[in-house]
Parts: structure tokens; C-alpha cells; sequence
């Protein structure tokens, strides 16, 4: 047995396998607490009523009776009658040998159970990335980024204003019309930067 009395044994079985059996249909009528026996009797999905004897060598079932003439409660009869007073180590080892449906129940509750499992944990680990996340941003909130640098376009020149300056400069000095047709270096430094920009 599982739990240290009969007693508590005997009212877990009536309790924790309505998953997979016929719901409230496990019920006590041999409690002897002084030899260690106790009997009782539920129904399978299939439509198949067994007895059950729990003892401190294990669990066996010592009949069954089939509630009706078609199959899945006739298979099911069958298979019960194969292993009438086999023991079995385990309440869940012997329904799943003798209740294919029970087999399927379990397995899916095991499997929701997983699932409720790796939920609570990926809940559990998501939370501390929401938290980073929100101290980031208070983060940056209290420190903002550097804005980035507004280039203005150059100034037009008034073609006349020039032409007139180069002309007055050319009848004064010869070497002014060489000079003023040189590109500025100031110009050349804005165009590289927002290049760079434009690429980054």
C-alpha cells in the first residue's frame, strides 16, 4: 500500500481515479483493519464492474462482471478474467493492464499535467525579462540617447552676386577667378559625414 493505514489507503482509491473510471462508482464494503483486508468494487469505462481486494502485498481483482453483451465490456471481461488474482504493485499499474480506456485517461491527464508543469515555469522565467526589460526602459527614460546631429543644406549663392564679385576681383587682381572657383573643404567634410550617416 501506498499510504501507512487501510483506512486513508482505501478512501484515496475511492477519491483519486473518477479520471478514469466510472465517476463514484468505487465503493468500500470490507474494512479489516485487523488482518490488513480491505474490498471494494467500482466500474470500468468499458461497462465492466470488478472487485477489488487491497491488501499489504499489493492489489488484485477477484471478479468481474460484464454490464452488458457488447463490446468494449465484453474485450474488457475477457481481459479482467485473464488476470483475476494476479497482484499488482500499484492501483495505476493494474487499471491500465485490465482498462484500455483507463490507459488513455491517465496518459492524458500525465500529459496535461506536463503541460500546466512547463506553463508555470516559462510564466516563471518570463518574468524576469519583463523585469529587465522595465528596467531598461526607466533606464532610458532617465537617461535619453544623444539626438543625432542636423546637417543644413549650404547656402545658395546668387549666381549674379558672384559673377559681379568674381568680375570686380578679376579687374583688380587676376588670380581671383582661380580662387574662387575652388571647392570649400568644409563643404567636402558635411558631404562625407552624412554619407556615413546614410550608410550606418
Amino acid at each position: 500500500m501506498r499510504l501507512g493505514s487501510l483506512s486513508a489507503e482505501l478512501d484515496a482509491i475511492t477519491r483519486e481515479f473518477d479520471y478514469g473510471i466510472v465517476p463514484g462508482s468505487a465503493t468500500v464494503f470490507v474494512k479489516d483493519e485487523v488482518n490488513g483486508i480491505g474490498r471494494l468494487d467500482l466500474t470500468l469505462l468499458e461497462g465492466v464492474m470488478i472487485v477489488l481486494e487491497v491488501t499489504d502485498q499489493g492489489y488484485k481483482v477477484t471478479s468481474c462482471s460484464p454490464l452488458c453483451n457488447v463490446d468494449p465490456a465484453l474485450s474488457t471481461a475477457h481481459t479482467v478474467q485473464a488476470h483475476l488474482e494476479a497482484p499488482f504493485e500499484s492501483m495505476e499499474n493494474l487499471l491500465m493492464t485490465i482498462s484500455p480506456m483507463f490507459r488513455d485517461r491517465f496518459q492524458q491527464e500525465l500529459y496535461n499535467k506536463l503541460q500546466s508543469v512547463q506553463q508555470q515555469q516559462q510564466q516563471q522565467t518570463s518574468q524576469p525579462s519583463l523585469i529587465h526589460m522595465d528596467q531598461q526602459a526607466s533606464l532610458s527614460l532617465e537617461h535619453p540617447a544623444p539626438l543625432q546631429p542636423v546637417f543644413t543644406s549650404q547656402p545658395v549663392h546668387n549666381p549674379i552676386s558672384t559673377n559681379t564679385s568674381t568680375t570686380t576681383a578679376s579687374a583688380h587682381n587676376p588670380d581671383a577667378n582661380t580662387n574662387s572657383t575652388a571647392s570649400n573643404p568644409n563643404d567636402l567634410n558635411t558631404f562625407d559625414e552624412l554619407n556615413h550617416w546614410i550608410n550606418q
